[in-house]
């Protein structure tokens, strides 16, 4: 009994209000809920809610980070990429403390590497390009988040937990390598193409937490994401080889791996311009190792990968049920992984079906 009513007192004193009590919650009608601007706005949906998300992130790809965290520039190296990510999402608030999400995405990016000549006379030259694709759907994220069962004052804690359903194809297609200006026996160029698919190959669960202070117009919201695979998977690689008649020859051969394990960190404030109006910095940091990879039944390390990156961001309130989302993300420093500027933009719906 003594530490109930402990309990009791600490939340009267921290200003926190149960759930169920409707002395200082008010009246919860739609149009309420729908408007609540970010710095009152609790971490999970209102019982009742829906909300859908579809998104667009445009990358370009011009700098990358070696394993000392040099800089480099890649479009001085003739190195170019340019990616675009789709994605989708729906949420649903089962209660005011209780939400399950799903999620999934579509990715294409090609990167295009230097040209590298090999020239040894006019007629023994041989020019060589090369470009990756990768693209198709990604596995479908199963979410649940858990946050306090109180009305949100000031201050709000929650847990995400989930898992990536490896429902997208892993293993890449037959290259499209073909063979171009040929002039001489050994005088062409050799043009290599790659096609990666954007699936995991294995499940992998995904565990989060989140907090978030709000101080009158002023929001810091912080969180953690860790994400590990299940176990090892197997996927296929293709071996080419070139003809006499100057075409492509393929194998392939199957292989193991281990995806990395990874970090993700967040911190952001926020300040509410207006009811509908909220423009935020955020801070990201992402880790990522521990994966290994097969090549000719070794088992080699994945090098681990650290990217630092600053994203200005805003939201605007176009109507009780539609808002956009903006994020601009700028690397400044990593080690082992490429850094590239970034736009993404979400557009989100959201409504109460059953809540009149």
């Amino acid at each position: 009994m003594k530490s109930g009513a402990l309990f009791i007192l600490l939340l009267s004193l921290s200003g926190f209000t149960p759930l169920n009590s409707q002395a200082t919650s008010g009246p919860r009608d739609k149009f309420t809920l729908l408007t609540m601007p970010y710095n009152r706005r609790p971490l999970t949906l209102y019982k009742g809610e829906l909300q859908a998300n579809a998104g667009y992130k445009f990358a370009v790809l011009s700098r990358s980070f070696s394993e000392d965290g040099n800089l480099r520039i890649l479009k001085d190296e003739g190195i170019a990429s340019v990616y675009h990510y789709y994605f989708a999402e729906l949420k649903y608030g089962i209660t005011d403390f209780l939400q399950i999400s799903a999620q999934t995405n579509y990715m294409k990016r090609g990167v295009r590497s230097v040209t590298e000549n090999y020239i040894v006379s006019v007629a023994e030259a041989i020019k060589v390009n090369t470009v990756t694709e990768t693209k198709g759907l990604g596995d479908i994220l199963l979410l649940a988040s858990l946050r306090l069962p109180i009305a949100y004052k000031w201050f709000d804690i929650g847990v995400t937990g989930g898992a990536f359903v490896p429902s997208a194809k892993y293993q890449p297609e037959k290259p499209t390598h073909r063979v171009s200006d040929i002039t001489a026996a050994n005088a062409f160029t050799v043009n290599y193409h790659f096609n990666n698919k954007n699936g995991y190959g294995v499940p992998v669960w995904l565990l989060s937490g989140a907090l978030k202070f709000s101080a009158s117009k002023f929001s810091l919201e912080s969180d953690i994401t860790y994400r590990t695979p299940v176990g090892e998977g197997k996927n296929i690689r293709w071996e080419e080889q070139l003809t006499v008649d100057k075409a492509f020859s393929y194998t392939t051969n199957t292989f193991g791996y281990l995806l990395n394990s990874s970090y993700d960190v967040n911190a952001s404030l926020h300040y509410q311009v207006r009811g509908w109006f909220d423009i935020g910095l955020n801070s990201s940091y992402h880790y990522s190792g521990g994966g290994w990879t097969e090549y000719w039944g070794n088992k080699y390390s994945n090098r681990p990968e650290r990217l630092f990156t600053l994203e200005p961001a805003l939201e605007i309130q176009m109507s009780p049920s539609l808002t956009i989302y903006e994020v601009a993300g700028f690397p400044l420093s990593g080690s082992n992984i490429d850094g590239p500027f970034y736009l993404f933009m979400t557009l989100s719906f959201k409504t109460f079906p059953f809540f009149r």
